[in-house]
């Protein structure tokens, strides 16, 4: 296929790459910890992405995990045309999480600014600076009966500007939940998370003008996971997003010289993941 610079195609979200907080629910028992092996296939409107994320998770004391994600894109193609230098590891992420017994926990995310394909001098491989995030927030997770459980996640994003760009995003609230049904060895779920912009993107310290928080958006998954054994598990999922923002780039009809507003789109994340229990 034909190649084109990472600068012409928008960047499809990864899921599970921004932040190491493993889910909604209460860490592992102390001594306890999993590796994952996660894959994603992403849709968004012409885009077409596909990445893996190692991670990992370990319960230092009864309540305290300690979580690391490496996510790697491996490409991503517009309308069919791949693009040149996509593969590499991209803002790996770090995090704590502390319960307390009433089934209440807290979390701290680090996302790193770290990418290997960024070059500020040649900017035809990835066209923005990795920059560092900070998550915090609120977990609950209870159970109705043996087999239903629910999680939940009150959470602040807050990004910092690049070195170089000078650029920083707005912070965000995330507000999410999911229930899970396990029957046996399977275990189906469904969750969701809205989130909503707080703050206007900044350059240099001040407000853009003219510039906009995100908008309020919505992101739904379903899926089922599997325990093949104490040791391994594996999990798929759909996950969809809804939000104004998820729009095509508007166009110029040059017979009436107005702009047509973008169309709307849903972006599609396939999810699967391997799991191995310690």
């Amino acid at each position: 296929m034909k190649k084109l610079s990472v600068v012409a195609v928008a960047v499809c979200a990864f899921v599970g790459s921004a932040f190491a907080a493993w889910d909604y629910f209460p860490p592992k028992e102390a001594g306890k910890g999993q590796a994952r092996l996660n894959f994603e296939y992403g849709i968004e409107d012409k885009i077409s992405n596909i990445g893996i994320a190692v991670k990992g998770r370990y319960s230092i004391i009864e309540g305290l995990e300690a979580a690391l994600s490496l996510p790697i894109p491996l490409s991503s193609s517009y309308d069919g045309t791949s693009a040149e230098g996509y593969a590499g590891l991209s803002i790996p992420a770090i995090g704590v999480r502390y319960w307390l017994p009433m089934g209440l926990g807290f979390y701290l995310d680090f996302g790193l600014p770290v990418d290997t394909r960024y070059d500020k001098d040649d900017l035809s491989k990835v066209g923005y600076e990795p920059t560092m995030s900070l998550g915090v927030g609120a977990q609950f997770s209870t159970k109705f009966t043996e087999e239903l459980s629910l999680g939940s996640q009150l959470g602040l994003n807050v990004p910092f500007a690049g070195s170089d760009s000078k650029y920083a995003d707005g912070m965000g609230l995330v507000i999410g939940a999911e229930l899970d049904y396990s029957v046996g060895s399977l275990t189906p779920f469904l969750g969701a998370e809205a989130s909503l912009g707080l703050t206007k993107p900044k350059f240099d310290g001040e407000e853009i003008p003219n510039s906009e928080a995100d908008p309020f958006g919505i992101d739904v998954w379903v899926g089922a996971a599997y325990s093949i054994n104490d040791m391994f598990g594996v999990d798929l999922s759909a996950k969809f997003g809804f939000s104004d923002k998820y729009k095509t780039l508007p166009t110029f009809d040059p017979v009436t010289f107005a702009v047509i507003e973008g169309e709307s789109y849903i972006p599609i994340t396939i999810g699967f993941n391997f799991d191995f229990n310690f």
